[in-house]
């Protein structure tokens, strides 16, 4: 009896841990992503990660389609790759500008644990049940209503409309989605 007890407690494949257990439980597998195509909470989507110096991203994604700028803090969207990133300056030397959060709406980006855009609302706060809705925007013109959940420790946050997930946000650990001077939600009117 103790040398099967040992063998179970020495076997990482029975150490699963609770993420993943409760991401299983809603039909949710964990396999292995592409790096080029992995969400990674509070660090990178694909190959931008936060912190990064935005000239290096200019230099894989080329110049954005379109994007705002006040303040120091600057929002770039890529059409092509469905990205948009919010950067400001590293520091008070104002010499460099860094990614301080990457929006996906792409369902080719994907975490470990296959989330990505489409996926049900269930399904998001299974695998992070600390998720609170943070937000809610109203789209004056179509009348569509857009809630928006963070997982702040975890640093990352989603945009649901009619219970699916339309973009998926990584932001630094700690600190809001929603704590940037630019909105992530241009045309959208704030409602809560």
């Amino acid at each position: 009896m103790l040398l099967l007890t040992l063998a179970v407690a020495c076997n990482p494949a029975a150490k699963k841990d609770k993420k993943e257990k409760i991401a299983e439980n809603a039909g949710i597998s964990k396999k292995t992503i592409d790096n080029d195509r992995l969400i990674v909470p509070g660090k990178q989507i694909g190959a931008i990660y936060l912190g990064q110096d935005m000239k290096a991203v200019f230099d894989l994604l080329g110049k954005a389609d379109e994007g705002d700028a006040a303040m120091g803090s600057a929002l770039g969207i890529w059409k092509k790759d469905s990205l948009a990133i919010f950067s400001s300056y590293r520091d008070s030397n104002m010499v460099v500008k860094a990614v301080k959060q990457i929006s996906s709406a792409s369902s080719s980006f994907n975490t470990a644990e296959q989330i990505h855009t489409g996926v049900k609302l269930a399904q998001l706060t299974a695998v992070w049940p600390a998720l609170k809705k943070v937000t809610a925007y109203l789209n004056e013109k179509t009348g569509d209503t857009l809630q928006v959940y963070d997982d702040i420790a975890a640093g990352i946050a989603f945009d649901v409309q009619k219970g699916l997930c339309t973009t998926i946000t990584v932001h630094t650990k700690n600190k809001a989605v929603n704590s940037s001077y630019l909105s992530l939600h241009p045309g959208w009117k704030n409602i809560q």
